[in-house]
């Protein structure tokens, strides 16, 4: 029973990281934007759509239409009707059992993006809007905020699975935006194996109790204060940095990892000087960057900005402990049922795996690999 439950643990572990280790391209994200304002004589609608979405829709633009022909000014008649057959039909609106029907009035270049208006007529009574602006990327977001008048009256987050959202009368903002970006945390680090990772190697050495809450709470006070200065325009990185140094952080953790392993047992470390604490704060700080990515790529209501911030961040800490709990589910088992030498062979080989994704990770970003 002993040697199941051994073999049990080592593999589900393994595999895990197998898994992660394919997801080289962590991250490759794209976000649209969908701002619907019901006014009392038209229906106004903003459409963002990034540029990096539309080259890789196959059909979408005309041939030969790159990123950097999406971002002059001003766009071609072929791209802009292009454009208009998109919209028009992956982006449906009702009011009541009304179809409204949608007039596209521009289409303009907004750095990375494109940005499409629509009119249609008011809307009265119960609104439903039905959004797959690109159904053939599995990762991609829709950001859709519905707007009576000046207000905000629900801000909602769409995909390929989840392509409605409906609007029955006045309702309070707040509660829509706090469910709606908490979900969007959990997501976001479910679908971010490089922050997996980290936290993984954070982690996968064990300690004493008041070790792993000095790690944990030190790597979420960090992210916490970039997310939100990134998020604010306070403070901005390039990308390209931010990613590479966030596959470093995997790199030097796991290294990290490696030598514990090798000069004495995991159990041990607490009678050590432990760094994990400030490597958790110190790389953090720039995981905070990464997670602000999403909500950087929306612009948010002036009203809403707090709230997301606040619901994002508890989406992120949510999803991250129920990571957290299952790692620590799994090593205990792992270090319950093994044998000593085992468990260390076990660990080393997770964090072999840990660090060399993070060095495929690294070469990818920084070098372009």
């Amino acid at each position: 029973m002993r040697g199941a439950l051994r073999q049990l643990g080592l593999r589900c572990l393994l595999v895990t990281l197998l898994a992660l280790s394919g997801a080289a391209g962590a991250h490759s994200l794209t976000f649209s934007q969908v701002d619907v304002r019901l006014n009392l004589n038209a229906t106004q609608l903003t459409v963002t759509l990034p540029s990096a979405a539309l080259t890789h829709d196959p059909g979408a633009l005309p041939a030969g239409t790159t990123t950097a022909s999406l971002q002059a000014a001003p766009l071609s008649s072929p791209v802009t009707q292009a454009l208009a057959r998109l919209v028009t039909a992956r982006l449906h609106i009702r009011a009541g059992t009304r179809s409204l029907p949608l007039t596209v009035t521009a289409a303009r270049a907004a750095g990375e993006n494109v940005t499409v208006i629509l009119t249609a007529p008011a809307a009265r009574g119960a609104v439903t809007v039905q959004s797959n602006l690109f159904p053939d990327d599995t990762l991609h977001k829709t950001f859709l905020n519905l707007y009576r008048g000046q207000s905000l009256a629900g801000q909602y987050a769409l995909d390929r699975t989840q392509t409605t959202a409906a609007l029955d009368a006045p309702r309070e903002a707040t509660t829509a935006v706090v469910l709606t970006f908490i979900r969007e945390g959990v997501r976001h680090i479910f679908i971010g194996p490089d922050h997996i990772l980290f936290v993984l190697a954070l982690v996968l050495l064990g300690g004493r109790p008041r070790t792993q809450v000095r790690i944990i709470t030190a790597f979420t006070a960090a992210h916490s204060v970039t997310l939100a200065l990134a998020t604010l325009n306070v403070v901005q990185l390039p990308s390209r940095l931010v990613e590479s140094v966030i596959a470093l952080s995997i790199v030097v953790v796991g290294l990290h990892d490696l030598r514990i392993l090798r000069r004495a047992a995991p159990e041990g470390i607490g009678a050590t000087r432990d760094p994990r604490a400030a490597l958790a704060f110190g790389f953090g700080l720039i995981h905070g960057f990464g997670f602000a990515s999403v909500l950087r790529e929306q612009t948010l209501p002036p009203q809403a900005v707090a709230w997301s911030l606040a619901a994002f961040n508890v989406g992120v800490e949510l999803g991250q402990l129920c990571i957290l709990l299952a790692a620590g589910a799994a090593l205990h088992l792992l270090r319950r049922a093994a044998r000593p030498h085992v468990t260390r062979t076990s660990l080393r080989v997770a964090a072999t795996l840990i660090t060399a994704t993070g060095g495929v990770w690294l070469a990818q970003r920084a070098l372009g690999f």
